[in-house]
């Protein structure tokens, strides 16, 4: 090839030339283009873009047959025809929302030498911000006798719809997505769209158009129209034409609306035509059942991952058995990680399971042979089971460390299978997977088990979805316990946290059910671990390009990108905690007979399961309330019981301060042993949790009503920073800001005394790119001042301010789990190694670890378990069951002030009767008070246990005047006892029943007789239940019990 020169301004020949070459190539290829492109191909482009294609079509071989044409709102590709060609032009594009997407073929190859591939040009239309509430006209996006006859579709379905109602919704909507579908994918679209509204599932309806090959052309022969609740648009279609391609369908064409993509619940609806890879029918090329298995669970999984080419890509296992192999792969690092965080970590884990994909296909395998409905065989499984597990003993690659910890692996990914018992896995349409599982799994891991797990749990819950993984836990057949979302705000401490989710549920459930001795409910805990950052920060990108696309400044696009993320952190809480509860629900919702209701789901376990739930962290109102209803809906034998603390028909925990109540009798019993009598003499206090929370603001609440004048609230720290004062800190204000739900750092800064600071953590101000300062305000020498500290002098602070101050006693109200450990328990002496506080009253759940415990106790601090201080909420928990299983919603609200004042007067007296028994106890014996508590709960559990084994050989009795029967109502509020004593005895479950009378007879027999009584209760069951002491409601007087030495 001859050297290029620069063309000399003189030489008009080869200016010409070069025109003339230019526009005769011009010609040629758009000639071309008109000749062998689809029709609508040319009703899709405009004659300037049309103009612009054929510019890049002659270009096209010195792109290497790829060009991408990029304008404000789309794009155009031309590319080579290839069976992936859909993700060879969509991987481009993973930061654009997309709108509409489709692809038209020439009908023959361009006219280039040597290429036999077709060409194929997409049209890409990307979504835009648009912020202006002026709609288009429905008239001009759908003609009238055609909205006629949409709204007579609709509203045959939904009769509620007005016309007005229906204009609003079609002039919301994408001009192009409306014009592009006709009349009978329209209304499908607009149906599917209703659905969503009201449903976080994927809502589809599928059509095989039977006659695709004589309508030809580009018909598919099935074509999908959808509408998804809260679908992202970072990569969504991008995974679409992937999983299509896998399944050996290709993407005829695809319609997208994002319709208010930028409110809280965005809803996309898609309409998606679908043919065989090959030319031959979809059904006839794919499994659509598996398909669509996969297409409802889409969005809940990461698209590019390990799994994904190790395992799928190839064609081992599907794209939905992949999803079981990330489901397994969560289960297994949440089991392993104890015994080395490091060895075992998420990452470690998936590697074993990837290093030897063909043993990991065969535990699903496993899987399926046990829990397919169609396709179960379980001798097949046990054969698989067997192979699997000698492969696994034989593996021996020379690095003895490596194949230990991958035997492990697999190991325990077959055992997870071994011991589930039901599975939604193969429901057809769900949003997250859910499997009960034996715990006796527990049994077989790597580690001593009773060091980390003293206690086998009755029962293990495991479910796994869009960014979260959760447990359910529970102790006893009929449990209760609080449901809480852990949404950690930092990367970091996300990294940390998802280690502990499977230990966290099951040291709160099992505190829960030392805690849960004095109720007929045993322990349980649930716990959400919620990360969707990735989302979170690649959803914020893409509406960030878009309001720079729409013209926006930056100050703008900073405020409402802002906002989004707010909302949409709320969206994925909302999200998943319904997903959660749907899993939940479908493996525990079942007739009288233990049948599920459900289908598509072997049972191995078939028995009923009722279990009830109650609020916890990140547990909002409006939450609460829906998990009531869709439990009532789904006609789940609990109804509205199903979850305590409603806000209507319910027990509202903060609102009465129902856990602060009994946390408050227990410091009160702790003052006065210590020889300080709260009402008459000063003592102080710290707190941690903010006058904003249910425990810790309560609990101020409490110091400002009942110890105006001697109560002095010296420290405080909450997530929005930490307060000292020396004289203390304002009641009346304190009990202002839990009444207006403001945290610490509201606190008027002027109201310090000398010496007093708050440290504001949201207040701070930039020093450079790489350092920021937090405010402090600090009271010295009578004068105010601002101290702006640095990262590290704020942390420092934040850490060891409410540790270090001394007073009389420390309420932990508030906190992560494990804040005080072992390893920085030191925090809470002084320099000559004395503790802060005499004494601990834990009203928050596990905020000190056991062993941190052990170490202050040896040095003097009477510390209150949590288990026992704030069993409050539990007990008033239980009465909101037994009422909501006994009244109707408006007898409840009828009777709810009376019956709330028994209700209170219950938990003051049962936190009053374990108080003085364990610091009588402790003055008997000198043990600890932590060990007294344990024991307080084993032996309640235990009585409640041989109880339970006894009454459960034989019917309760009916007559009012019976002993059993007797004890049947006093565990009832009164107001129930009496009122609706009939309901009580007929209409309660029997295992409830039995439970109550079992709980109350040995919670009682505990607190008269104490721990040195210890005959096998069965033996002198006759003896108690005629005891009026032990019977009687009433609050026990002068308690005779034996203290063992």
């Amino acid at each position: 090839m001859s050297e290029m020169k620069r063309p000399k301004k003189e030489d008009k020949k080869e200016k010409e030339h070069a025109v003339q070459f230019e526009r005769q190539q011009f010609e040629e290829y758009y000639v071309w283009l008109r000749d062998h492109m689809p029709d609508g191909f040319f009703e899709e482009v405009e004659p300037e873009q049309l103009t612009l294609i054929t510019h890049y079509l002659m270009g096209f071989p010195l792109q290497d047959y790829f060009c991408q044409i990029q304008l404000k709102d789309r794009a155009f590709v031309l590319i080579l025809d290839s069976p992936d060609v859909d993700l060879k032009v969509l991987k481009h594009f993973n930061l654009y929302g997309i709108r509409n997407y489709q692809t038209f073929i020439s009908d023959e190859p361009p006219p280039f030498k040597g290429v036999k591939q077709r060409l194929r040009i997409a049209t890409i239309f990307f979504t835009s911000y648009d912020d202006s509430s002026q709609h288009e006209s429905c008239d001009n996006l759908i003609p009238k006798e055609q909205q006629q006859e949409l709204y007579e579709g609709i509203k045959e379905r939904h009769p509620e719809i007005t016309f007005e109602d229906f204009q609003e919704l079609v002039c919301c909507m994408d001009s192009r997505f409306l014009r592009t579908l006709t009349g009978d994918r329209l209304l499908s679209a607009l149906l599917m769209f209703l659905r969503a509204r009201e449903r976080d599932h994927c809502q589809y309806e599928m059509r095989y158009n039977e006659d695709w090959k004589e309508k030809g052309g580009e018909t598919p022969s099935v074509q999908i129209v959808l509408a998804w609740r809260n679908t992202p648009k970072y990569r969504f279609i991008y995974r679409l034409a992937k999983m299509i391609f896998r399944h050996n369908l290709n993407m005829v064409r695809v319609n997208v609306a994002y319709v208010q993509p930028y409110e809280k619940n965005s809803i996309l609806i898609m309409s998606l035509g679908l043919h065989g890879i090959k030319g031959k029918a979809a059904w006839e090329e794919a499994d659509i059942s598996d398909f669509l298995k996969e297409l409802v669970t889409l969005k809940c999984f990461p698209g590019t991952d390990e799994i994904e080419d190790t395992f799928v890509n190839p064609g081992l296992v599907t794209g939905n058995q992949g999803n079981l192999i990330r489901t397994i792969a969560s289960f297994v690092h949440q089991t392993l990680v104890h015994a080395d965080i490091n060895q075992y970590s998420l990452r470690n884990v998936e590697e074993g399971l990837c290093r030897h994909p063909e043993l990991t296909a065969q535990v699903v395998q496993a899987f399926e042979q046990k829990f397919h409905p169609e396709k179960k065989d379980i001798e097949s499984y046990k054969k698989t089971r067997e192979n699997l597990l000698m492969l696994v003993d034989h593996l021996d690659t020379g690095n003895e460390h490596n194949d230990l910890r991958r035997k492990n692996i697999l190991k325990t990914a077959m055992h997870f299978v071994d011991y589930t018992l039901k599975t939604n896995f193969f429901r057809n349409n769900k949003s997250s997977f859910s499997f009960r599982l034996d715990p006796k799994y527990l049994n077989l891991v790597p580690y001593d088990r009773r060091e980390k797990f003293p206690v086998l749990p009755y029962a293990i819950f495991y479910i796994r979805g869009m960014y979260f993984i959760g447990f359910h836990i529970r102790f006893k057949d009929l449990s209760r316990g609080g449901l809480r979302t852990v949404f950690p705000q930092r990367f970091e401490q996300m990294e940390i946290e998802r280690n502990n989710v499977f230990a966290e549920c099951y040291n709160l459930a099992f505190t829960q059910h030392k805690k849960n001795k004095d109720i007929p409910e045993g322990g349980s805990k649930g716990v959400i671990f919620l990360e969707p950052y990735e989302r979170l920060l690649t959803e914020a990108d893409i509406l960030g390009k878009e309001l720079v696309r729409a013209g926006k400044g930056e100050e703008e696009i900073e405020e409402i990108v802002s906002k989004f993320k707010k909302e949409q952190k709320l969206v994925y809480l909302y999200l998943t905690q319904r997903s959660f509860i749907y899993s939940f629900i479908s493996l525990l919702n079942c007739y009288d007979d233990g049948t599920l209701k459900q289908k598509n789901i072997v049972d191995y376990y078939k028995k009923p399961e009722y279990i009830y739930l109650g609020p916890d962290e990140n547990m909002h109102n409006n939450m609460i309330e829906w998990i009531a209803e869709y439990s009532k809906l789904s006609e789940y034998k609990p109804g509205i019981a199903f979850i305590s603390s409603k806000p209507t028909y319910g027990i509202n925990h903060k609102e009465y301060g129902v856990t602060s109540l009994g946390v408050n009798v227990y410091m009160e019993t702790t003052l006065n042993h210590l020889g300080i009598n709260p009402i008459r003499d000063p003592f102080t206090i710290k707190i941690s949790g903010g006058p904003d929370g249910d425990v810790a603001g309560n609990q101020i609440l409490n110091l400002y009503k009942y110890y105006p004048k001697t109560a002095k609230l010296l420290a405080l720290t909450d997530v929005s920073g930490t307060i000292y004062d020396p004289e203390g800190l304002d009641l009346s204000i304190m009990a202002h800001l839990f009444h207006e739900s403001k945290p610490i750092a509201m606190y008027p800064p002027k109201k310090l005394h000398d010496g007093g600071f708050l440290l504001d953590l949201q207040t701070k101000k930039e020093e450079s790119a790489y350092a920021t300062k937090t405010l402090c305000w600090r009271r010295e020498g009578g004068k105010l001042r601002e101290d702006w500290l640095s990262g590290s002098d704020m942390n420092h602070l934040f850490r060891h301010n409410l540790h270090r101050v001394k007073t009389d006693i420390f309420i932990p109200a508030g906190g992560r789990p494990r804040t005080l450990h072992i390893n920085n328990y030191t925090d809470f002496l002084d320099a000559e190694g004395n503790p802060s506080s005499r004494a601990i009253v834990e009203g928050a759940n596990l905020y000190l670890t056991p062993e941190a415990r052990i170490a202050l106790e040896k040095i003097g601090v009477l510390i209150i378990k949590d288990s026992s201080a704030n069993k409050g909420g539990v007990i008033c928990s239980s009465m909101e069951i037994l009422a909501s299983l006994t009244l109707t919603e408006e007898e409840f609200l009828q009777e709810k002030p009376e019956l709330m004042e028994q209700i209170l007067n219950i938990i003051r007296e049962k936190a009053r009767n374990e108080g003085e028994l364990l610091l009588k106890t402790n003055s008997i014996t000198g043990e600890f008070l932590t060990d007294i508590s344990d024991q307080i709960s084993k032996r309640i559990n235990t009585y409640t246990y041989q109880l339970l084994d006894y009454l459960e050989k034989n019917v309760l009795p009916a007559h009012p005047d019976d002993p059993l029967v007797k004890a049947l109502l006093s565990v009832c509020p009164p107001l129930l006892a009496t009122k609706y004593r009939d309901r009580i005895i007929q209409k309660l479950p029997e295992v409830h029943k039995k439970a109550m009378v079992a709980c109350y007879l040995a919670s009682q027999i505990v607190y008269k007789k104490g721990l040195g009584w210890s005959p096998s209760i069965v033996d002198v069951l006759p003896l108690i239940a005629s005891d009026p002491k032990i019977t009687s409601s009433k609050p026990l007087e002068g308690h005779d019990f034996e203290v063992l030495s």
